[in-house]
């Protein structure tokens, strides 16, 4: 009886925990990015999934998956590859996560640099 009653407190307090319902970096987030071809605004979602963690540019254009995405502790590196003048050019955002938000530098495939910023949205009720 008291490993049963042990077993289910620990299932409760387990359950009351953040980690219960995700970690925090996961859901929707509103991703600007300043490059020296200006500001670029869209919502960024990140997913975990069976396979993995998983990152999706949404906007006017449609979606487009990130290559990979890396959280480590606070830190996130995601990587996109775009077509840029007709060459592939690969983006690499680097940032820490603090607070529902991101902060972080982008490289344009060595060729400039940037930065960018995220928010998190608030999940739907």
């Amino acid at each position: 009886m008291t490993r049963v009653l042990t077993t289910v407190l620990s299932m409760l307090l387990l359950a009351a925990t953040p980690f219960a319902q995700g970690p925090t970096y996961l859901g929707e987030w509103d991703l600007t990015t300043l490059s020296p071809m200006g500001e670029n605004t869209n919502t960024m979602e990140l997913k975990q999934d069976a396979e993995g963690l998983k990152a999706v540019a949404k906007g006017a254009q449609g979606e487009r998956p990130y290559d990979s995405v890396l959280v480590d502790g606070d830190k996130l590196t995601l990587v996109m590859t775009i077509d840029f003048q007709g060459q592939p050019m690969t983006i690499t955002y680097m940032g820490t996560i603090a607070d529902n938000q991101i902060n972080g530098s982008a490289d344009f495939g060595g060729l400039a640099q940037g930065s960018f910023s995220a928010k998190k949205k608030e999940a739907a009720r």
